[in-house]
């Protein structure tokens, strides 16, 4: 069985006749990033959060692992950005790792 709200049973509203969208509260922008490296593996992560009424978000991340014959070259890239606007309040935030592994061995 439903039960339904009628508006005229809360006798305390009143009617408009217009309205606007009024905008507050809080503006938020994070930003995380993580890499590792060791020969033979790399990696990485990156994450961003924006939290108002114009947001932005961008991450990006990248590995590359090589053997070059006597050197074993491991490489991991992050990087976050965000940005929240909200009315004249605006928040911001960027992080970037980089990590970088070389192992030189005698084959």
């Amino acid at each position: 069985m439903r039960n339904f709200l009628i508006i005229s049973d809360l006798s305390y509203l009143q009617s408009i006749n217009e309205s606007s969208i009024v905008y507050g509260g809080n503006v938020y922008a994070g930003t995380v990033t993580t890499t590792t490296t060791s020969p033979g593996y790399a990696t990485a992560g990156a994450g961003a959060v924006a939290i108002g009424e114009t947001t932005y978000t961008n991450t990006q991340s990248k590995t590359n692992v090589k053997n070059l014959g006597s050197l074993d070259y491991s490489r991991a890239d992050a990087t976050a950005t965000a940005y929240a606007k909200t009315g004249n309040q605006t928040a911001s935030s960027r992080s970037s790792s980089t990590s970088i592994s070389l192992d030189l061995t005698n084959r």
